[in-house]
């Protein structure tokens, strides 16, 4: 029976035998977790699609994906008060109501309240979300349907 040294002579025998596919298995196994989220974080990034566009006294959504430009048709007393753009929705909110633009269903609109204050609007991918004092309003760019809750009066 052949007696071994020592350990550390094991050691290298081992990484001679085994050293290629051991640095190959190491490889693969820390390779695997970073190309998964990567490709996670690819599936849920939603490129930009739409931008806000004025000229003069008209705003255009200019919608990359569909290579058109849609007009919000603004009444005569109506002006617009603020507005967010996402990657794939826009929310503008005027003196008489909220209207929000979808990349795949183009403008649509609800009419704001009597004294309603906006409290915060934001447009994130597809969705578009406004809280005001006396609800809250979702927006689906993919569908062109809102949603809305009303808030409690003595919140």
């Amino acid at each position: 029976m052949k007696r071994i040294g020592s350990m550390d002579h094991v050691i290298r025998s081992v990484r001679r035998s085994f050293g290629g596919a051991a640095r190959a298995f190491a490889i693969v196994a820390f390779a695997i977790p970073a190309l998964v989220a990567l490709a996670q974080d690819d599936a849920s990034h939603v490129s930009k699609q739409v931008h806000l566009v004025v000229d003069g006294a008209k705003l255009f959504a200019s919608n990359v994906k569909l290579n058109r430009f849609d007009e919000l048709k603004l009444d005569a007393q109506e002006r617009v008060l603020d507005q967010r753009v996402g990657a794939a929705v826009a929310v503008v909110i005027t003196n008489q109501r909220i209207a929000a633009y979808g990349v795949l269903s183009g403008w649509r609109s609800v009419d704001r309240m009597p004294n309603e204050q906006i409290e915060s609007i934001t447009a994130e991918d597809f969705a578009g979300v406004i809280v005001t004092s006396s609800r809250l309003l979702n927006f689906n760019g993919e569908t062109g349907v809102w949603a809305a809750q009303k808030r409690a009066v003595g919140r």
